[in-house]
Parts: C-alpha cells; structure tokens; sequence
C-alpha cells in the first residue's frame, strides 16, 4: 500500500502573518518544537529556523523588527494529503527542498520535513533517529 502524506505530516502547521517579527516565528517554534512556521493562512512563504540563522543573525538583522514576510522562501513546492510520499521524495530531490507544505483545499493542514521522510523511508538512518528525537528546549 503507497502511504500518503497525511500518513507522516506534522499536522497543524503553525501560520503567521507576514508582517510578525522574526523574534515571534522563533518564539512559536520554540513553544511548538518546530522548525518552520508557514507565512499566511494563504501560504504566501514559509520560514525556518535556518533562515533565521542565515538571513536575520549572520547578517546582523534585528530580530524583533525584521518580519518574517521579509526572510521567507516564496517559492514552494506544496502537496495535498493524498499525494504520494514517493512524489514528495521527488520533489525534494528535484527542487532541493526540506520542508513541503501540505494543502487541502488550499489551506495548509501539515508539514513533511526532509526528516519525516527519512523516518519513512528508513527508520534506523541517523537522519531518522535525529527527526524522531524530541526537540531541543
């Protein structure tokens, strides 16, 4: 049986607003044990703590007036619960992605990360064991 993306997302995805502060995304990844947060109940970009390192810390940006709308990927590659996982391992590959939203009726419902694929595709991987372990607090 192929399994299907709402079969391994993280569902709920944490939304804000475009215009919230970087500090805010940080501070909800902190209190939700995630890595991304999606910019906008429409999805207009999704940001991680990754880009928050790279586009806010290492370039000196403050994070309590830098927005989110400001440092977000906008270019996304989305699925819908039913795709296939196989087609989100595409995906990833082709576009060099590490989070794909998941929409349902355009409206995100979930995240599937590099990780969750990797848990997937092979439970003992070492990337497997890191996406499986709780969060660092």
């Amino acid at each position: 049986m192929t399994r299907k993306m709402r079969d391994i997302m993280s569902p709920a995805p944490v939304c804000m607003a475009p215009g919230e502060s970087v500090s805010a995304a940080a501070q909800a990844m902190k209190q939700h044990g995630i890595g991304t947060v999606l910019a906008d109940g429409g999805l207009s970009g999704l940001v991680t703590d990754r880009d928050i390192t790279v586009r806010v810390l290492a370039e000196n940006r403050d994070p309590r007036t830098t927005r989110i709308g400001d440092i977000c990927s906008t270019e996304l590659v989305v699925l819908g619960p039913d795709d296939d996982v196989e087609q989100a391992t595409r995906l990833v590959r082709e576009r060099a992605v590490r989070r794909i939203p998941v929409l349902a009726d355009g409206k995100p419902v979930g995240v599937v990360s590099i990780g969750d694929l990797a848990l997937e595709k092979d439970p003992t991987s070492a990337l497997s064991g890191v996406s499986s372990a709780p969060p660092n607090s």
